[in-house]
């Protein structure tokens, strides 16, 4: 491991309420298990009056607010980056970037593939899917924990080829009237002549015409190849083979564009004509110098040759040079939690290249017709532009799989579309975060994914965060932002039914996204999420770090209702960190949800270790829960507490604001082995509302295990007194901000102020007509008034 009863819908008689409410005002007698309901629907309440402004001109699937800070961090809402990868630097490409991995497009007689990123792991060589005839006897790596099946490492000269050189993003064909412009996109291209590529022509669609083996072999047959174009980047070439394997050689001038990771030729028609349905296959590699062809793997890497490194031994003991393949349009990733290169790698292990090879028509092409693969439902695999580029030289692939692993501006995703989504309605998105050592294709195919998706009708994407194991946190924590908004640009996309879920290290995320950004959320599922980074037992703090653990400020997540899934016998989450996020642990001083008074379920697995529900892969819990997912952006009472050793600036990630509370600076913040937090717990008098009353139960189950669940939840909430009013307390912090607006609060009127803090400080108070006013306030408690 790395870094609820049913609540009710107020009838007439009660009049407006500022939104779901947060503190429970008492705590009632624990219900019989008989009398738990099933599920536990949140109570919806009105908000205290109509928004003062229209909402800010934001993209229509992100959060919207009448006023102040939007939820979330500001990333989020960031536009997008012009990325030189994705652009056309020759004007003969005009055709925008498809964006979606292993898809094609003929876009206005341009011919567009996109390849998928980061799965340049060449041959499945070594002999662990090998018996000792050479027969394959099964894909033991693909285990849903290896980030590939591919067994082939880069060279160890990072600043050369920084462990991606040979990652082919996008193949383009543009004919021209006296040429055919050819353009391969990299992820990774640090120098101009570390990568080769071939792309391999079967003009006739006969295998049994033309040559098998390139002038320039990269250490594998291409049976039928008539034509082939080889660039590398300081050079390329047209050859044409003839009878008895006669070459005619024609030079081609290469451009090649360090800052887009491209490289394009024009083949003029003299030498080089394709019509009609053509076949081609395009293979990528590493360019060696000294023989001019392909670098070819050895048993081990060195900084100048490519080797195998999963145990040091080459059952193949030639291996082909090729790392990469186009056109993998079958490969398993969209249908099961597997390597997007699983199929590649046994192809080019059996040196099969061809079995990628695809037809191409060109005859389209001149008719400039217009189609493209991608899916408008099912699994997809995106691919965004990040503003962040890593790593010492801002891209490519840390071979020590350190934290983290993916550099390069462009990263992908994966994303569930439900079948409902062509109906041009605004659909819910609710996220599934993966779990520690899996990538963003975890859930692909799983029961968990098309329950959620299909039963609820939502998007449900999954990140990679920029690594296995990188704990949802600095670029991780970027990359979820950074997703959403990508996701807001493509689709239609209800932002106020957004909901978050996670498994193990996912379910940390589910945790961890709840207590920073509560008003993101309408509804959270964790699945044996531990509560801090790695292995939290009370008593001790978190192994990834005191900061991590997010029982410090649970109390955020007063008006997010959780439901959390553990199993007793986790060997990985020790099942008394989440007893003690939930029920509490008296003897070490942690409150829970049940303490706290907080809408939760707990359901405790007797019988399940850390990877049974997984394999189970079924939570017939989960749906009634999910169903009614509704964020609540104004509630009436806000608790919030800031861990400012837990900000990220560099990455636009500062956790000082929630729902109408802002601006929060704490004045002690303590290091992160012994973070010190501010808290700001604020209640809007203006909606005539009390805390409602918090009920707990138990219950219990037996699908898709036996399991025994304790609860809280809700009840209708007591009238108060109509006053425009504010009850606020401070600790630990020298500023806030309140939206009066948002919370119900009248500005046009005098604004009572019952202020408690335990030391001296500023409070801002925004949307009086006049603009800000700034209320100085002492330790101690004092009631103030505010006149417009």
């Amino acid at each position: 491991m790395s870094r609820a009863a049913a609540g009710l819908v107020l009838g007439a008689a009660l009049l407006a309420g500022c939104g779901n409410s947060g503190a429970p005002a008492a705590v009632a007698p624990l219900l019989p298990p008989a009398e738990m309901p099933p599920s536990q629907p949140v109570a919806r309440f009105a908000s205290c009056r109509a928004p003062d402004a229209a909402p800010l001109p934001v993209l229509a699937g992100l959060p919207q607010v009448s006023s102040g800070v939007r939820p979330g961090p500001a990333l989020l809402y960031a536009p997008a980056v012009s990325n030189p990868q994705l652009q056309n630097h020759h004007p003969r490409f005009v055709a925008a970037p498809i964006l979606v991995q292993g898809q094609e497009a003929y876009v206005n007689g341009e011919y567009l593939y996109q390849d998928y990123l980061y799965d340049d792991y060449g041959s499945d060589v070594s002999n662990d899917d090998l018996n000792e005839t050479g027969v394959t006897v099964g894909n033991s790596d693909v285990n849903g924990l290896e980030p590939r099946v591919g067994d082939i490492d880069y060279p160890t000269n990072f600043a050369r080829y920084g462990g991606n050189a040979a990652d082919l993003v996008e193949f383009r064909i543009a004919p021209g009237a006296d040429d055919t412009a050819y353009r391969i996109s990299l992820n990774t291209l640090l120098e101009r002549d570390t990568t080769i590529t071939a792309i391999v022509f079967d003009m006739d669609r006969n295998a049994a015409t033309g040559v098998s083996l390139l002038n320039r072999d990269p250490g594998a047959p291409f049976p039928g190849t008539d034509e082939v174009i080889t660039l590398w980047g300081t050079g390329a070439e047209h050859v044409k083979f003839g009878a008895g394997g006669a070459m005619t050689v024609t030079p081609l001038t290469i451009s090649t564009d360090l800052v887009a990771n491209q490289m394009w030729v024009f083949v003029p028609k003299a030498a080089h004509n394709p019509v009609g349905d053509v076949a081609i296959t395009v293979a990528v590699g590493l360019y060696d110098a000294a023989s001019g062809g392909w670098l070819m793997p050895a048993a081990a890497p060195t900084a100048t040759q490519p080797g195998a490194v999963k145990d040091g031994t080459l059952f193949d003991r030639t291996p082909a040079g090729i790392f990469n393949l186009g056109f993998r349009f079958d490969e398993p990733v969209v249908r099961q939690n597997t390597s997007a290169e699983t199929f590649q790698s046994e192809f080019i292990r059996s040196k099969q290249p061809t079995h990628y090879q695809h037809v191409v028509k060109f005859g389209d092409l001149a008719a400039k017709a217009n189609r493209s693969t991608v899916p408008a439902t099912g699994t997809i695999l995106p691919i965004y532009a990040s503003r962040f580029a890593l790593g010492p030289v801002g891209e490519g692939r840390d071979l020590a799989q350190n934290d983290p692993v993916y550099l390069g501006a462009l990263q992908p995703y994966s994303l569930y579309i439900p079948t409902t989504a062509v109906d041009g309605k605004a659909h819910p998105m609710h996220w599934a975060f993966h779990s520690n050592g899996q990538q963003h294709w975890q859930y692909n195919g799983s029961q968990y994914v098309q329950q959620i998706g299909e039963a609820l009708g939502a998007y449900v994407p999954t990140t990679l965060g920029r690594g296995p194991r990188n704990w949802y946190d600095d670029s991780a924590e970027a990359d979820t932002f950074e997703v959403w908004a990508d996701i807001a640009r493509r689709f239609k996309v209800d932002a106020n039914r957004s909901a978050v879920t996670g498994y193990s290290m996912g379910g940390y995320a589910t945790y961890r996204y709840g207590v920073l950004y509560p008003d993101l959320f309408g509804k959270a599922f964790s699945q044996v999420g531990p509560p801090g980074e790695l292995q939290w037992v009370p008593g001790t703090a978190p192994t990834g770090g005191a900061s991590t653990l997010t029982n410090l400020i649970l109390e955020n997540v007063r008006n997010l209702p959780y439901l959390n899934l553990n199993a007793v016998e986790d060997e990985l989450v020790p099942y008394p960190g989440p007893l003690a996020q939930n029920a509490g642990d008296p003897v070490n001083g942690i409150d829970g949800f049940e303490q706290l008074g907080y809408r939760h379920r707990f359901l405790s697995f007797p019988s399940a270790e850390h990877y049974t529900l997984f394999l189970l892969d079924n939570y017939p819990m989960a749906m009634p829960f999910l169903a009614d997912t509704q964020v609540d952006r104004n509630p009436y009472h806000v608790t919030y507490s800031v861990l400012p050793v837990e900000d990220r600036p560099e990455f636009d990630l500062v956790h000082d604001h929630a729902y109408w509370v802002s601006g929060l600076k704490a004045i002690e913040i303590g290091t992160p082995d012994a973070p010190v937090k501010g808290r700001i717990d604020a209640f809007s008098h203006a909606c005539g509302l009390g805390d409602p009353v918090s009920t707990a139960g138990a219950s219990g189950g037996a699908v898709p295990l036996p399991y025994a669940e304790t609860n809280r939840s809700w009840g209708a909430p007591p009238a108060i007194a109509v006053e425009n009013k504010l009850t606020v307390s401070l600790s630990n912090l020298k500023a806030a901000t309140l939206d009066l607006p948002r919370a119900g609060i009248d500005t046009a009127a005098p604004v009572t102020l019952a202020l408690t803090a335990d030391a001296p400080g500023v409070l801002s108070l925004t949307g009086f007509a006049g603009g800000t006013r700034s209320v100085p306030y002492a330790s101690g408690t004092a009631m103030i008034e505010v006149r417009p």
